[in-house]
């Protein structure tokens, strides 16, 4: 009897523990990028969504006609020129913190990470590593990465891609909730 009940108290074991698990997400991560040579070509975006699962797994959407220019006009181009968003109306990101098991978030700290994965943009997928840091404040997770992109690897191009900026430097910050 008394393993009859233990194998039937097994299921609601699991199923408490599978709950328990914390998955972080925000809809209001921030992608900020900057050319590398024209610093007028400055943009922001406000409204990604992430998720951080308990396993180090790191995700990341955003709609491109989320990104904002201070000149009405570069946005224009933007989406209608070099990244279609009509066409292409998302980028993804979808990938692994390496050493994940470093960050301690019961303490406060800031953690370096490592991520590996896979970036979409203008349809085109390319893996990434990238360096970045988890920050823990009071309970509060915090996720920041700063990497480089190349356009023409996304199929990004055309003539004023090559006399304004072909490498974009990215900043990502994302402030997580359970």
């Amino acid at each position: 009897m008394y393993q009859f009940l233990l194998l039937l108290s097994l299921p609601l074991w699991l199923v408490n523990q599978v709950s328990a698990q914390k998955i972080w997400e925000t809809k209001t991560a921030t992608v900020r990028f900057i050319a590398k040579d024209d610093h007028d070509i400055d943009a922001l975006n406000k409204e990604a969504v992430s998720r951080l699962e308990p396993n180090g797994k790191l995700s990341f959407i955003m709609l491109m006609k989320g990104f904002h220019f201070e000149m009405g006009k570069m946005e224009d181009h933007f989406n209608t020129e070099y990244m279609e968003s009509d066409k292409f109306p998302r980028a993804f990101f979808n990938g692994q913190i390496t050493n994940f098991n470093t960050v301690d978030f019961k303490k406060d700290g800031k953690y370096p990470i490592t991520v590996n994965g896979t970036m979409q943009v203008h349809g085109v997928n390319k893996a990434i590593q990238t360096g970045g840091f988890i920050e823990i404040k009071n309970g509060t997770i915090k996720a920041s990465a700063q990497f480089t992109v190349t356009l023409k690897d996304f199929g990004i191009g055309g003539i004023m891609i090559k006399m304004v900026a072909d490498k974009i430097d990215i900043d990502v910050n994302a402030t997580y909730a359970q």
